[in-house]
């Protein structure tokens, strides 16, 4: 399949908006982003570069139907915290004749990962949309779908301290001793390899699969020993064992800690996020390589809010 239209939900997000970024680079794509018509935000694109589809503010499943015909790829990037919408939005794409649906996976954890749905309703829901699309596919032969998960967002983990690495106080919580790989991945990574997923359209590679990409494969200890080195000073490390953190933040989610959930999405994430085992590690069948650690902790430490 050749893509032509594509419509981003989302656009204006962390991510998404690095994900526009990559597609507008790539000149390769019509684009549209979806704008719910009670929000003041637009792309920062002309109407020539990225065209603004709006949408009723309840995201009705008619409206979305409506903004999504003639689309060939519509690609969801804002947080999954209201189910039934996602829901919908999968919906809507299949009924109006998209062909290849992106869902909002993306971050942090695979949610097929056991662990992940005890412990955050996140990835449950994550699971309940990759479910539904493939119910979508399998009744609808000309509707696709594909999705990403890419470890944590490192770039923007490390400068938010979603991390637990503390770029002002030059701090780190380190897990289980430090040496536990995971997969992590750069904004712009993932940008990337939603280009590379659409240039090569519903394929063996990519339909109704998901993908896990990286922009690399570190450890704790690997994070530590580059942040040093870019900053120059020595870090105060605080050494913190699994079970007992996430015995301790589960508790806290339970009782209504936004935080406390954040925290867990961070432990799950170092501790079962390794794709470069998995059948499925999709870096070299879209072409990716991993990137430099060093390069990109130099590019943060000099910018950390940007």
């Amino acid at each position: 399949m050749t893509v032509k239209s594509v419509l981003l939900v989302g656009a204006n997000g962390t991510l998404g908006a690095k994900i526009l970024d990559a597609l507008v680079a790539a000149k390769s794509f019509k684009l549209s982003a979806l704008k719910r018509a009670g929000s003041q935000t637009k792309p920062p694109y002309p109407a020539d570069q990225v065209q603004v589809i709006e949408v009723d503010d309840d995201l009705s499943l008619e409206g979305l139907k409506d903004a999504f015909k003639g689309q060939d790829v519509v690609i969801v990037s804002f947080r999954l915290r209201n189910l039934e919408q996602h829901l919908r939005i999968a919906e809507a794409a299949s009924a109006a004749g998209v062909k290849h649906f992106m869902p909002a996976d993306f971050g942090s954890i695979d949610a097929d990962n056991p662990r992940a749905r005890e412990l955050i309703p996140l990835y449950r829901y994550k699971l309940a949309v990759r479910q539904k699309a493939q119910e979508l596919a399998d009744k609808n032969p000309n509707f696709a779908w594909t999705g990403i998960v890419c470890g944590h967002f490192f770039d923007w983990g490390v400068k938010e301290g979603f991390l637990h690495a503390y770029l002002d106080k030059k701090e780190i919580d380190v897990i289980d001793g430090g040496n536990i790989k995971a997969s992590v991945a750069t904004l712009p990574r993932v940008g990337e390899a939603v280009v590379r997923i659409l240039n090569l359209g519903v394929t063996e590679v990519t339909k109704n699969k998901t993908l896990f990409i990286q922009s690399f494969c570190i450890t704790q200890n690997e994070l530590l020993h580059s942040l040093e080195k870019a900053t120059g000073s020595k870090w105060t490390v605080n050494k913190v064992e699994s079970e007992s953190f996430i015995e301790e933040h589960k508790k806290k989610a339970d009782a209504g800690d936004a935080e406390a959930i954040e925290d867990l999405v961070f432990a799950v994430g170092q501790l079962d996020a390794n794709w470069t085992k998995r059948a499925d590690f999709a870096m070299k069948p879209l072409g990716l390589e991993d990137e430099d650690l060093d390069g990109v902790i130099t590019e943060v430490v000099a910018n950390p809010t940007a």
